[in-house]
């Protein structure tokens, strides 16, 4: 992606010359994981034109006091003990042309795997960011790799950049102070990402698991907020936290971080369609997603509720006026023709898609995994319903009924769970 400096920068730094010429230093972080190399910076960048910094001046003493703040928000948010194995060694440079690269890597020492990052001394927030939070997991992922090393998926590494970014990391040592406190702002740390994703097309799970390489700004933007999106959702899951730690540690044990992954979150997926399906339907509901318009606790489960039944009448004589009641969905999809069934759970469908987008946060799983499992049994191209008579008489369910009774059975249990429990008193 492109650097282009969008204001000037004045040089605050040691005078310059071949007389009182700066040297380098070296500096330990205060955990030690972190040994930063570079010519001392003076001041941190400001700017004129807009209290948000994109640009930071690598000061050797305050990229370390950065690096070990990135560390322990990825330590917090991941819930990871407090310790490291693999040193990682940072360079700083000058400058040279209009896109310095960031370079990161790694060699397999007796005492395991250690890790070298060089730096432009004048780099983008964002590059600088994704560089050391991919780093700083890439030392997590391999401290028990012992021929190669961990293949670390792309869309983990700018997902959770972008999180951190949104919640525990809005600024930085190496920025000034701009007189604003990024954290408490915004309630909502989708808020930007939903912004870019109102914008243009989601883009495929396909995509999100195997990126181009040469994205171009706006491109590289609207693929980190899918990430954002994939990762705040997964750390929502029950147990999510405990999950993707679990896929971080076993990586190495595979060639390829889709079987990984499944492994660590088996209680949720079985199959990798079960992740795409999730996923699309996690960014739709999250592109629509209003945190001043969402639903209360009680509200989210009174109207899931209402989703869930299905009014029916019935007599219990031939001579009887009908009595209206309510059915459950596993009474319905074991005694209703499919066809009947098919038209009723399009319409459940569309109204769990609706309320996703207004759940509170801590129901959104439980209404994401009903919209998971119906998906799965009507199938994820049956999902409108047909006009044609020919097509209607095509209809069939594309997952078994007994297998959705048994989701359907665990699901109830969640939703029992949470109408006894008591409320939250603050975010998760």
């Amino acid at each position: 992606m492109a650097a282009v400096l969008a204001w000037t920068v004045s040089w605050s730094g040691p005078a310059l010359g071949a007389v009182g010429e700066p040297k380098p230093v070296t500096i330990h972080s205060q955990s030690g994981q972190f040994v930063v190399r570079g010519l001392p910076q003076g001041r941190p960048l400001t700017s004129s034109s807009t209290p948000v910094v994109q640009y930071l001046r690598l000061d050797p003493n305050l990229t370390a006091i950065s690096l070990e703040r990135i560390r322990q928000a990825i330590q917090t948010e991941l819930n990871w003990p407090n310790h490291w194995r693999g040193m990682i060694n940072v360079a700083t440079v000058p400058v040279r042309g209009e896109n310095p690269r960031v370079t990161i890597t790694s060699e397999r020492r007796p005492s395991g795997w250690g890790y070298r990052i060089v730096f432009p001394e004048l780099i983008e927030k964002d590059r600088f960011l994704a560089a050391a939070v991919k780093t700083i997991l890439m030392e997590f992922a391999n401290r028990r790799a012992l021929i190669r090393e961990a293949e670390l998926p792309v869309w983990l590494a700018e997902g959770l950049t972008a999180q951190l970014k949104a919640t525990s990391l809005p600024v930085l040592a190496l920025e000034a102070d701009t007189g604003i406190n990024g954290r408490g702002q915004n309630g909502d740390p989708l808020a930007e990402a939903r912004e870019r994703l109102r914008d243009r097309d989601l883009i495929s799970f396909d995509d999100l698991s195997m990126p181009s390489g040469d994205l171009n700004d706006a491109d590289a933007a609207h693929y980190r907020a899918c990430a954002q999106v994939f990762v705040h959702e997964l750390l929502r899951l029950q147990n999510g936290r405990a999950c993707l730690r679990n896929f971080l540690e076993r990586l190495p044990e595979n060639l390829n971080w889709q079987t990984t992954f499944l492994e660590a979150f088996h209680p949720h997926f079985t199959r990798m369609l079960d992740v795409d399906q999730w996923y699309a339907l996690t960014l739709s509901g999250t592109r629509g997603r209003d945190l001043s318009a969402m639903l209360s606790r009680a509200a989210t489960l009174q109207q899931l509720d209402g989703i869930l039944a299905t009014p029916v009448e019935v007599r219990v004589a031939a001579q009887d006026l009908p009595i209206r009641t309510e059915m459950p969905l596993q009474r319905l999809v074991t005694e209703w023709d499919y066809v009947r069934q098919h038209a009723v759970l399009i319409d459940k469908l569309s109204r769990l898609q609706t309320l996703q987008g207004r759940a509170a946060i801590e129901i959104s799983g439980l209404v994401s995994a009903y919209l998971d499992a119906l998906v799965t049994y009507v199938g994820p191209k049956n999902l409108t319903i047909p006009t044609r008579q020919k097509d209607i008489d095509r209809l069939k369910p594309r997952g078994d009924a007994q297998t959705l009774v048994s989701q359907l059975d665990r699901l109830e249990a969640r939703r029992t769970a949470l109408v006894s429990a008591r409320p939250a008193t603050g975010p998760r």
